[in-house]
């Protein structure tokens, strides 16, 4: 099953953001395969293994750490782009196609969206569910680059669909491979979601940032 998990994402991209050519077809792809491959943990946790479900609260020391990485995570995103791509990179491109599937006119609906419901699946279906299941199976260090080379490989293809240039998709995964790195150690000295998604919550938010500013337009005249 954890093989499943890591290519399953990877897979839905290559359909949504690659193979599809109707944009419909497509936004219904990315968001059924959002629902489906999400699903699939829960049904496999505690249908199959029919493990007792346990609920958490969030500790103090776990939101504070989160908002502290989070903060670390998210002023390096944007001070590596508006040092090294703010201005220079045209999204005329990149602009048109996500302008079809309406993204523009709900941006600020699609930014929530992505900070705190997409940052929430995917702390629990890659730290809760994918890391937690290799910890099982391996060394906690070798647990936390094979799940965070699992994290990149969808936004490998997504970022590969939707930006050209090489260097900047590598240079793109190999952050989302460092933060994927991070939050894995978060959760594995933790044991908190909460740390790792108050964290990815505002990595986001700062990515959503540098969206708004591509996209739309800039966000400090």
């Amino acid at each position: 099953m954890l093989a499943v998990a890591i290519v399953g994402h990877a897979a839905a991209a290559l359909l949504y953001a690659v193979l599809l050519p109707d944009t419909s077809v497509r936004r219904a792809v990315y968001f059924g395969s959002k629902l489906v491959i999400n699903a699939l943990p829960v049904v496999w946790v505690f249908a199959i293994e029919r493990r007792r479900m346990r609920f958490l609260r969030p500790s103090a020391n776990a939101i504070v750490s989160g908002v502290c990485t989070g903060l670390v995570i998210g002023g390096a995103i944007l001070l590596f782009y508006h040092s090294a791509i703010a201005g220079r990179l045209d999204a005329t491109g990149l602009r048109a196609r996500v302008g079809a599937y309406g993204m523009l006119d709900h941006f600020f609906l699609f930014a929530a969206f992505i900070c705190v419901a997409n940052s929430g699946m995917e702390e629990y279906y890659w730290r809760w569910f994918v890391f937690a299941g290799l910890k099982r199976e391996m060394d906690w260090p070798w647990a936390v680059v094979v799940s965070a080379a699992g994290f990149t490989l969808h936004h490998i293809v997504v970022l590969a669909a939707y930006f050209s240039g090489a260097g900047l998709i590598v240079l793109c995964n190999l952050g989302v491979f460092v933060g994927g790195c991070i939050w894995a150690a978060q959760y594995h000295r933790t044991g908190s979601i909460y740390a790792t998604w108050a964290s990815h919550l505002i990595a986001d938010a700062a990515i959503m940032v540098v969206a708004y500013d591509l996209l739309i337009g800039p966000v400090v005249p």
